[in-house]
């Protein structure tokens, strides 16, 4: 099983985990404050990524669990930076809470939306794809943060984990 390069987000991170929803709002806000017909179909990409980031977050092994620490460990890094150079203040204090983690009925559920986004990557247009990838970084990074990763973790990841149990107790 791999491990976790990193579990643990510190300030530079989280500033990064809601820098990117707040710079993607501010752009969606520009293109459709106005519009009378607002382009709610643009945001799927993003939020779709949040919320799998999200879950992956809360993934205790495996590949996408690795996957999620990479992109903590490189968040920390690039916010601590970030934070230290324009602020001049100290980024590295630890903001995690303690996670509730994806069951083995949970993981299910994570395996199956894996299947679905891989499935889906090719038809997805090649705008769709960054406004994707830039939703799962935010996900993983607000996934591990006390406040809004607790939120989901008390709310989403339960469900996750029943939804799997059903699942599995409907399939075995």
């Amino acid at each position: 099983m791999l491990n976790l390069p990193t579990s643990t987000l510190t300030a530079g991170g989280l500033a990064v985990g809601l820098g990117i929803p707040v710079h993607f709002s501010a752009h969606w806000l520009k293109a459709n404050f106005r519009a009378k017909k607002k382009d709610w179909k643009s945001l799927i990409p993003f939020v779709g990524g949040m919320v799998y980031g999200g879950m992956a977050s809360m993934c205790t092994g495996g590949l996408i669990a690795f996957g999620a620490g990479l992109i903590t460990l490189f968040g920390n890094g690039a916010g601590s930076l970030a934070l230290w150079g324009i602020t001049g203040g100290d980024a590295t204090r630890a903001v995690r809470a303690t996670p509730v983690e994806l069951t083995a009925d949970g993981n299910i559920v994570l395996f199956l939306l894996t299947v679905v986004v891989f499935g889906l990557w090719k038809a997805i247009k090649s705008e769709e794809k960054k406004l994707a990838k830039r939703g799962i970084v935010a996900g993983v990074l607000l996934g591990l943060s006390a406040v809004l990763g607790g939120a989901v973790a008390a709310t989403v990841i339960p469900t996750v984990n029943d939804f799997g149990g059903q699942l599995l107790g409907n399939v075995g």
